[in-house]
């Protein structure tokens, strides 16, 4: 090549930096590589030494798993340490990375490059002219004297992993110093591959084996009793898998309890805290067992050997499992019936599945129902599942009684007259209709358009509601009204409550409707539904505010009629009782006069029992005041603190002290339980008469109320009569005849 010494000096001054990028690049992607063994060796070694420990791994999945490891070990090695150390890194490769760095050097250097390189190939269109090239070298050899080479290299993130890498074989040389018995064990067991045991805190045993065999007879109960070994610590929880001879697997916890102590007794006498612990045991049972089990029993880190359940054929069915499935519509889960139950109870539209396991492998099993008097139809044969359980399903239409018929391979059968098959009856059992309750309380016959109904709701239905909601309308269009669908509810629960505030005026009725109300509730049953549910209806009569009022003091005038009724009556017990110890020496009083004090103590507590049931009246009275909008702090006054609540306590203490007082004078007749008799009952009179003396002065104010409200009702209507008459004469109609209207009474 043309200028010898200028391509010397351009190799010593470029070229040789940039071999040390190529250096220092294989460098970092090694350092990569190695962060990604040293973590990959701690993840593994952590992850074999928590499930070995944890699950005492055998010597085939440890194997498994040490091949496992090698192999992602020895990939990430070749992938990420070697072969990085092993790809060419050509300078026109690292010249073209500097320029990306360096934009300024405008492809001066790797022209430069390619000119030094004899095996680079030149560029298309370009002639290699002896003075081109020592100048372009010139060139690149004077912008490349201020580069920094290294720059762009990812110089914090080699540091990061080189420490990352180097953290990651410090925290397992700690490990294997600071639990070295452990990783010696960890070494032997998954590296070693040797069959030493961890070391346990728990250890079982199960009573009862001989040679590893627990013989018991076909169709008796067999109870596997494991006991904690002296010295060792009972686990948390203890299970037992079994595996039968017909190929089925499962696994059962093992309930506990103490040597001497039933394994249904106080969950508390375990508690492993208690000092000098006696020895634990853990039992399970297997009823009506029918093949032989293979079963091992571990818990915590204790683990039995396999031991074998041997037991005796008996040829019959031994084991029947149901499982239904009921409709779509009720949104539940299959379920299986308990271990045994042969009788079930299902809704129309479920799928009934059998499953049975007789004693010993049979030829066919056949599918039975129960026509009366002893005889059976074939319904189909029954699908084998293995060679001693068959799967039988079934979606019945009526009642019926199932069996199925056993042929073995030397033809014999279940079916015979001393030998009855084991009867499975399916009931079918009616979807009801949901339940609805509606409930309008403190409410009469009578409210006003502007009145708000508490309105309480109750939905229940046995298998999920689909549709709520309350139906009202006018009386006079009874039965077509549209269900007006609850807010908050969504379709699926089983019961749904709501309190609504209903307002007659909100949803468009005013006076002189008859409003009928009623809540509905309607199930989900595709097959014999839908049902629908009602609850009784409530007939409301929308009136004036005036007529409410007057019914209001009607009523209050009639049962504060009724309540001086009461009062009398009360005056009267009174006056008998004074007559009864004015009378007669005191001999005379204490064996003549008991039964008739008795009689009058009954007397009491009916007057007691009907005070109480005039306060529900006047109670309702005032429920009605307020739920008609009505009320005011005069109402409250008068009915509530004047009237109600004296009545309560009427009703509650002072009627039922005097019956008490009247009862013990006629056991006991002395002067202190005379006097105590005289003073209840003038309490009680007193307290009544207080009472009804309220009523009367508010009545008196009532009637002049309710005189006035007649008369402004009257002004409206001559105001209202007025302006019609004045706009018939502006448009020129003939007037109408008016009613004389009567005069308020004075």
């Amino acid at each position: 090549m043309p200028g010898g010494s200028r391509s010397t000096d351009f190799d010593r001054s470029v070229l040789r930096h940039l071999r040390g990028l190529g250096r220092r690049l294989r460098l970092y992607l090694v350092i990569d590589g190695i962060m990604w063994l040293c973590v990959v060796l701690l993840g593994a070694v952590l992850l074999t030494l928590l499930m070995d420990r944890t699950f005492h791994l055998g010597r085939d999945m440890r194997v498994v798993q040490l091949a496992s490891l090698s192999a992602v070990l020895i990939l990430i090695v070749s992938r990420l340490v070697i072969h990085p150390m092993r790809v060419p890194i050509p300078l026109t490769s690292l010249a073209l990375l500097l320029e990306r760095w360096h934009p300024q050097l405008q492809s001066r250097l790797i022209t430069a490059v390619e000119f030094t390189e004899p095996a680079s190939p030149p560029r298309t269109g370009v002639e290699r002219s002896s003075a081109m090239i020592q100048a372009v070298i010139r060139q690149a050899e004077e912008a490349a004297a201020q580069l920094s080479y290294h720059r762009g290299l990812a110089h914090t993130r080699a540091r990061r992993n080189l420490s990352l890498g180097l953290g990651c074989l410090v925290v397992l040389a700690s490990l294997c110093l600071a639990a070295r018995p452990t990783m010696a064990m960890w070494f032997q067991r998954n590296v070693l591959l040797r069959d030493v045991e961890w070391p346990q805190r728990n250890r079982l045993t199960v009573q009862g084996l001989t040679q590893g065999v627990l013989r018991v007879p076909r169709g008796e109960d067999a109870t596997i009793t494991a006991t904690v070994d002296q010295g060792f610590e009972p686990p948390m929880q203890v299970f037992i898998r079994y595996e039968s001879a017909s190929g089925q697997v499962g696994r059962e916890q093992m309930p506990a309890s103490r040597v001497g102590v039933p394994a249904d007794g106080p969950a508390d006498t375990l508690q492993a805290d208690t000092p000098e612990l006696p020895n634990v045991q853990f039992l399970h049972t297997f009823e009506r067992l029918a093949e032989t089990l293979r079963c091992q029993v571990h818990g915590g880190d204790a683990q039995t050997d396999w031991f074998t359940i041997e037991v005796v054929d008996r040829p019959q069915v031994v084991d029947v499992t149901l499982n239904v499935t009921p409709p779509a519509y009720t949104r539940m889960e299959a379920y299986d019936l308990r271990a045994g139950q042969t009788v079930a109870e299902v809704l129309k539209g479920s799928i009934v599945q059998v499953r049975i396991r007789t004693n010993r492998p049979v030829r066919e099993a056949m599918l039975m129902r129960d026509t009366g008097a002893g005889e059976s139809v074939e319904v189909r044969p029954a699908q084998r599942a293995a060679a001693d359980a068959f799967i039988a399903v079934e979606r019945p239409m009526e009642s019926a009684v199932y069996h199925f018929r056993l042929v073995d391979g030397d033809g014999l059968s279940n079916e015979s007259e001393r030998v009855r098959p084991v009867q499975i009856s399916v009931r079918l059992v009616a979807d009801r209709s949901p339940r609805v309750k509606l409930q309008i309380k403190g409410v009469g016959e009578m409210v006003t358009p502007a009145a708000r109904l508490p309105i309480d709701t109750d939905f229940s239905d046995d298998y999920g509601l689909a549709a709520v909601s309350l139906v009202y309308g006018a009386a006079e269009q009874a039965g077509s009204f549209p269900p007006q669908s609850i807010p908050g509810f969504e379709p699926g629960p089983r019961r749904f409550q709501a309190d609504l505030i209903w307002s007659p005026t909100e949803h468009g009725f005013k006076e002189s409707d008859r409003v009928v109300l009623h809540a509905e509730a309607r199930d989900a049953d595709d097959i014999t539904g839908p049902h629908v549910g009602q609850s009784p209806s409530v007939t409301l009569r929308l009136v004036s505010r005036e007529e409410v009022l007057v019914e209001l003091s009607r009523r209050e005038q009639e049962y504060r009629q009724d309540f001086e009724r009461l009062v009398r009556t009360e005056e009267e017990l009174l006056n008998e009782w004074l007559g009864t110890v004015s009378v007669g020496d005191r001999r005379d009083r204490d064996a003549a006069k008991a039964q008739v004090w008795l009689q009058m103590a009954r007397r009491q507590r009916d007057y007691g029992a009907r005070a109480n049931a005039l306060r529900g009246q006047f109670e309702q009275v005032l429920s009605e005041w307020r739920i008609n909008q009505l009320a005011t702090p005069e109402v409250e006054e008068r009915l509530g603190r004047r009237i109600v609540a004296p009545m309560e306590l009427l009703h509650r203490e002072k009627m039922p002290v005097a019956a008490d007082r009247l009862e013990t004078m006629a056991r006991t007749w002395t002067e202190d339980s005379q006097q105590a008799a005289r003073l209840a009952l003038q309490a009680v009179l007193t307290e009544m008469k207080t009472i009804l003396a309220s009523m009367l002065k508010w009545e008196g104010f009532q009637e002049a109320v309710t005189l006035l409200r007649d008369v402004q009702k009257m002004q409206r209507q001559v105001s209202e009569e007025t302006d019609k008459r004045i706009e018939r004469a502006v448009s020129g109609e003939p007037a109408q005849s008016q009613p004389a209207r009567p005069s308020p009474e004075k």
